[in-house]
């Protein structure tokens, strides 16, 4: 009995003592306010501001629809709810969230650990995941939330699946907590579709050991756990498939323009993955962005891809090599694979080829490490090993201390991310919109230009560019960049419309008519289409044709059709000289709330023509 308020007491002490230390290190990102992608997903989207939309943002994607993301994170966003609605918005609220959330991961991966190692080393590989800097983008970040939630809701069910596997069996209440955990990680972010894998990764020491027995019993014992997570697995595709269109989404976006073939996706990121292995063991430089021209895709094999393969063959031949003698490290490199394999742009092609905030959950694998060096080194040596973790964590907790800051606000990401990657596109384009903020537009185009020199391949840079064009009277350079939107990024009705209402602005109204019908063929109806159509047809004298078009846009619009749309359709209905259907659009439009003024005016007009016409 004593033993066991032992181990409970050691279990809290390291897992509270590496807690902590999570805390005191991250502490300074309470400072922060929204920086980022936090001002698109959480500031500038009511969706979240409050509990007041709950059934309507349980079904939204992640980022707003103009992005096309296709990201589904509905447990994500209820959190930014809940801190929106309990602190109003402000942003000290929200980073206190997510610094207790990553003080929740760390302890919840040193109770892990202990089911490995003897408390001391995994009290090492804890302060390890505490402090580690790669961590920063995610904990001082505000939309790291997703990442931290997956990573808790992941560590929750390893926990239970270790602790049924060696008591032999899975009972009921294991598969629940295991089934419920994984479909809160998956709504939280999609790296938890790797659960699975990791479960069977976690296996890896026990049947190293010879105590898993044979394969059959092994089989019967998983089965209704993984038959239940395949069914958590389907729900979750069926769900995306519902809210998103598509149950699996490829967000290439121009990442690998203009080819997103498999060979140029691998080649591009065996060049990414020699800076996987700098940001995982020696992080001395972190980076907030790594868009062109930090990192370039790549059509063919490059030195620095070489090194990729070379590295990873190394890693993966020691771990078949180290599977007797040390598979926990085998476990880590799994782990660190399998949970990096959703941004490996191997299966899928992503919307990026390197983001920090995707290695908090793969990290883990450097905890496992650490915490194994100690364990396995000699006892003469032990102490020279302890002492290089205890160095390494002391430098680099003053680089995650110096690094939280930086998230402060846009300003400040982006003015350290110029002094780090000056070439970078999106750091010119940040430039570009500094210098409209101060009215420069001429100064602004040249900055917005020279980005889109650097990297041409950008839809959104594109068509915001042909909108700044657009509104500022250069509508020649706005229709280029507009056409090249539309030619990169076919999937996004904004594309065509922009390009449409540009070419209404040039008097090329069969133009834009053309635009309007590819658009249709790409991503299908749209009400917006339809009233561009309609401006096209009335521009030419076609009042019938823009009567259609118009009529079409106000069913497809369905209860968002205004009054204003109403009279205008009774307009064109009078130009074509069917004074029937406008007056029934008039009626519609006094039913739609319109004014008394503008409804009487254009009935006097109605009375009038069909005196005329006796």
């Amino acid at each position: 009995m004593h033993a066991v308020t032992d181990r409970r007491r050691l279990r809290i002490i390291v897992a509270g003592g590496v807690a902590l230390l999570s805390v005191l290190v991250y502490a300074n990102s309470l400072a922060n306010g929204f920086a980022y992608d936090d001002v698109s997903v959480v500031v500038s989207r009511d969706l979240v501001h409050g509990l007041g939309r709950i059934p309507e943002l349980l079904t939204a994607e992640y980022w707003p629809a103009r992005f096309g993301s296709g990201l589904y994170r509905p447990l994500t966003m209820l959190s930014f709810a809940l801190d929106w609605s309990a602190w109003g918005g402000r942003p000290f609220g929200f980073h206190l969230t997510n610094l207790l959330l990553h003080a929740a991961v760390t302890a919840l991966l040193a109770v892990l650990l202990l089911r490995f190692f003897p408390w001391w080393a995994a009290l090492a590989g804890g302060v390890v995941f505490a402090v580690h800097p790669v961590h920063t983008e995610a904990v001082a970040n505000v939309v790291g939330r997703a990442e931290l939630l997956a990573a808790a809701f992941v560590l929750l069910a390893c926990l239970a699946y270790v602790d049924a596997a060696r008591r032999g069996r899975l009972s009921w209440v294991a598969l629940v907590i295991i089934s419920a955990s994984y479909a809160l990680a998956v709504l939280s972010k999609e790296v938890g579709v790797v659960l699975p894998a990791l479960l069977l990764l976690l296996d890896l020491p026990l049947a190293a050991s010879g105590r898993i027995g044979d394969g059959k019993a092994y089989l019967r014992t998983r089965l209704p756990l993984f038959a239940s997570l395949a069914t958590v697995l389907l729900a979750y595709l069926v769900l995306r498939w519902a809210v998103l269109g598509e149950p699996v989404s490829s967000l290439a976006k121009g990442t690998f323009a203009p080819d997103a073939g498999f060979s140029t996706r691998l080649f591009t990121m065996a060049r990414v993955w020699p800076r996987y292995y700098e940001l995982l063991l020696f992080p001395a430089e972190l980076s907030a962005d790594y868009s062109p021209a930090v990192i370039l895709p790549a059509s063919q094999l490059t030195l620095l891809g070489a090194m990729g393969f070379a590295l990873v063959l190394a890693t993966v031949i020691l771990a078949l090599v180290l599977y007797r003698r040390a598979p926990e490290f085998s476990m880590a490199v799994g782990w660190a694979a399998v949970t990096l394999l959703p941004v490996s742009n191997l299966i899928i092609a992503a919307e990026i080829v390197l983001a920090e905030r995707t290695l908090y959950l793969p990290s883990l694998a450097v905890s496992v490490i650490g915490a194994l060096l100690l364990v396995r080194a000699r006892r003469a040596q032990r102490r020279w090993v302890a002492l290089g973790l205890a160095v390494w964590v002391i430098g680099f907790s003053v680089v995650t201390v110096r690094r939280n800051p930086v998230w402060q606000d846009s300003e400040t990401v982006f003015t350290e991310l110029q002094r780090q990657h000056p070439e970078s596109s999106r750091v010119l384009w940040w430039l570009g919109y500094r210098q409209l903020g101060r009215g420069d537009w001429v100064g602004a185009r040249e900055w917005f230009r020279r980005s889109l020199e650097v990297w041409p391949y950008s839809p959104a840079y594109l068509s915001a560019f042909a909108v700044l064009l657009k509104d500022h009277g250069e509508l020649v350079e706005a229709e280029a960049m507009a056409a090249r939107a539309v030619e990169i990024g076919p999937n996004y009705a904004d594309h065509h419309s922009l390009l449409a209402v540009i070419r209404l602005r040039l008097g090329d109204n069969e133009g834009a008519l053309r635009v309007l019908a590819r658009g249709r063929d790409a991503v299908g109806e749209r009400a917006v289409f339809y009233g561009l159509e309609a401006d096209a047809y009335a521009n030419q004298g076609e009042f019938a044709r823009a009567a259609r078009a118009q009529l079409s846009r106000i069913r497809l619009g369905g209860t968002a059709a205004t009054w204003e749309d109403w009279l205008e359709l009774a307009e064109l209905q009078v130009a074509a000289s069917d004074t029937a259907a406008a007056w029934a659009a008039l009626d519609s439009a006094a039913a739609a709330g319109a004014p008394d003024v503008k409804v009487d005016s254009l009935e006097r007009g109605l009375r009038a023509y069909r005196r005329a016409q006796q």
